[in-house]
């Protein structure tokens, strides 16, 4: 099948990733290696050899002798070339960036001709082996075992043998590639020695016509990756320098990161004309010089941006910031739509790089350890620019050192005159919500830097976001998308559900929304049902928490705190799902919840009531009639009394995307 083929990743590229070469700086002897399908960071710390072959995939069936023979002489020349293309890179490594030297001042290097024909015929194989063409190729052979209920008895009887010389001509086909030098002339067609009915072999010539006889003579030249930035690698171990989503087996402009700060480029031509300077033309020249240039900052992260947009299985990289920067780059300067979400990567890869530079930290419950940013943040003014239902929010200003310049930050203050025997207990609430804090990765949670300490509290510290609350945000910008705004925040609300263990926001509305520089909408103050129970049972101010939150908060909630029995009241993700309908209307109307009422208090005897929030005549949402009241229904499904009525956050996002699709 298609999706069973392996990819093949040479086990030298991790020995030179993981090397330092003679005279380099000692640096931990790690690649770090991120699954993109299922968002898992881990690390390696030595070298994988791959006891997989690398035509594995083409032993199909019962293989007879002759052909048994020829995939042992395809594997034996692609080894053979893998051993001397080592050896050439292992030069090409100790004479640049392994050197001790600058490379900057190195303009190119000479490497004799028979060195140049095998980096050139080796990458381009790999980057066929690793390619659409080639899994087509094992795709046609795997079909051609199954029997077509259409054909003749008699083809059917010859289909073994058929496949099997159909095999042999492909496995000769490699082996011509791999074997070939420049001595040996131009390529020439091959035709089949018999004939293959039912079978063709013109894809798969064609196919290598396409990835690989057509680069022979491409020119090939090193990029050093300089400012510290370092190029990251895929499972595919190559990108392309075209702008495209999907594989284009036209592009001919290739790359190869062969160690975290250097780079192989493969540049063909399209129309296969090359200039009569070509260093595979000129046979009589034995010494070939490559030329070298220096990559910028930009230069890498658009290398690493080109290996993103691929969407790969695997990406293995060293440098934890250049990774954070490209991914924004690429966040920044995607050139098609359908990108792809790294953010979750990002700010795995900001949270490691923090605590592993940053000198001081703070073990949380026994095993989390937290960035303490005490020293490297300064506090912007005398007083907090905004007040939560349990803390104060003050500016400040971060020397980030990935960005390496000046952020502005968020440093969230727990409020000390809410507890008693103030260090411990403000500890103990501390821990209970920077743990669920600090495990989330999500493009639309607030991301969690680490802590701030001063001599009465503990701030949490966080990204600032200029556009303040997305109320106040569409105020100034009335003619935003508002519902991508909602199909952000239910994003961000259906992932803290998902997480295990499950977190509940608790204290969802409007001013809990930011939206950041990029338009984007953010969610702060979760993770209030963490602290809930222990504060509302030691100090009876369970009230307090709910200041102002009364308009989104569910008549299960009101009703518990009317009550004043000590219950706590029983936050859950139903009561999410109320409070982002509440959200919903908010930022569809432009009113709140119960807009006819100035206060909580009367808020509170309408839900006791059994009011519920209405719709308004107005709906700022761009919809359809249909669509306006397929929402509007939707919102009184999420008002239902009965909290397991009610829809779950997932569904909300898939309702709310669908509403985003009719709209285009």
């Amino acid at each position: 099948m298609l999706d069973s083929v392996s990819k093949y990743f040479p086990s030298f590229l991790l020995k030179f990733w993981l090397s330092t070469g003679n005279v380099l700086p000692a640096r931990p002897p790690r690649v770090h290696v991120y699954d993109v399908y299922d968002n898992e960071l881990t690390e390696i710390y030595q070298t994988r050899k791959d006891p997989i072959s690398i035509f594995h995939e083409l032993n199909i069936g019962h293989l007879e002798g002759e052909t048994r023979k020829e995939l042992s002489q395809a594997e034996a020349a692609f080894v053979k070339l893998e051993s001397e293309v080592e050896v050439v890179l292992q030069d090409l490594l100790d004479r640049t960036v392994w050197s001790g030297g600058s490379c900057a001042t190195k303009k190119s290097l000479p490497f004799d001709r028979q060195s140049v024909e095998i980096l050139r015929k080796y990458f381009v194989f790999l980057r066929f082996r690793n390619s659409a063409g080639y899994r087509d190729t094992v795709r046609s052979l795997e079909q051609s075992y199954q029997t077509d209920p259409h054909e003749g008895v008699v083809y059917s009887g010859y289909r073994p043998l058929v496949v099997q010389l159909r095999l042999r001509y492909i496995l000769r086909g490699f082996i011509k590639f791999l074997n070939h030098t420049s001595a040996d002339g131009a390529f020439t067609r091959a035709v089949p020695e018999f004939p293959t009915a039912g079978v063709s072999v013109d894809a798969f010539h064609e196919a290598m016509e396409l990835y690989c006889w057509r680069l022979c003579e491409a020119e090939l030249c090193i990029g050093v990756a300089s400012e510290d930035q370092e190029f990251m690698l895929s499972d595919r171990c190559f990108g392309t320098l075209d702008e495209g989503f999907d594989e284009d087996p036209e592009c001919c402009d290739l790359f190869f990161p062969i160690f975290p700060t250097l780079a192989l480029y493969i540049l063909g031509t399209a129309g296969e004309h090359y200039p009569s300077t070509s260093t595979y033309l000129q046979t009589s020249r034995s010494t070939v010089w490559l030329d070298i240039g220096s990559e910028s900052a930009s230069d890498v992260h658009l290398r690493n941006a080109m290996i993103l947009q691929t969407y790969p299985e695997y990406l293995y990289f060293q440098s934890l910031r250049t990774v954070s920067l490209s991914i924004s780059s690429y966040d920044e300067f995607r050139w098609i739509q359908e990108h792809q979400d790294y953010s979750r990567l990002k700010q795995r890869c900001r949270q490691k790089f923090l605590q592993e530079t940053v000198t001081k930290t703070l073990i949380v419950k026994g095993s989390l350890i937290l960035t303490d940013l005490t020293d490297e943040v300064v506090l912007i003014g005398d007083s907090a620019v905004a007040h939560g239902s349990f803390s104060d929010v003050w500016k400040g200003i971060w020397d980030d050192p990935i960005e390496r310049r000046p952020q502005t930050v968020a440093l969230k203050f727990l409020r000390q005159i809410m507890v008693q025997n103030v260090r411990e207990k403000l500890l103990k609430r501390l821990q209970a919500e920077v743990v669920a804090w600090h495990r989330l990765c999500h493009k639309n949670v607030s991301q969690l830097f680490g802590i701030f300490q001063s001599p009465n509290s503990i701030a949490m510290v966080s990204q600032w976001c200029d556009n303040g609350t997305i109320c106040s945000y569409l105020k100034h910008n009335p003619n935003t998308n508002r519902l991508k705004l909602l199909i952000q925040v239910a994003s961000g609300i259906t992932y803290l559900h998902a997480v295990k263990p499950t977190i509940v926001h608790g204290d969802l509305k409007g001013g809990n929304i930011l939206v950041d520089v990029n338009g984007n909408a953010v969610i702060t103050d979760f993770g209030l049902s963490k602290v809930l129970e222990e504060e509302m049972t030691d100090t009876n101010m369970g009230t307090s928490f709910f200041a102002g939150s009364t308009r989104w908060m569910a008549p299960g909630l009101i009703f518990a705190l009317v009550q004043d029995d000590g219950v706590v009241p029983p936050i859950s993700t139903f009561s999410d799902v109320y409070a982002f309908a509440s959200i919903c209307l908010e930022i569809a109307s432009g009113q709140l919840p119960y807009p006819n009422r100035s206060n909580d208090h009367s808020v509170t005897v309408d839900i006791i009531r059994g009011i519920k929030p209405s719709r308004t005549p107005t709906c700022m949402l761009g919809l359809t009639c249909d669509g306006e009241e397929a929402f509007w229904n939707m919102l009184e499904q999420c008002w239902s009394l009965e909290p397991g009525s009610r829809p779950t956050m997932s569904h909300m996002l898939s309702f709310l995307e669908v509403l985003e699709a009719s709209r285009r």
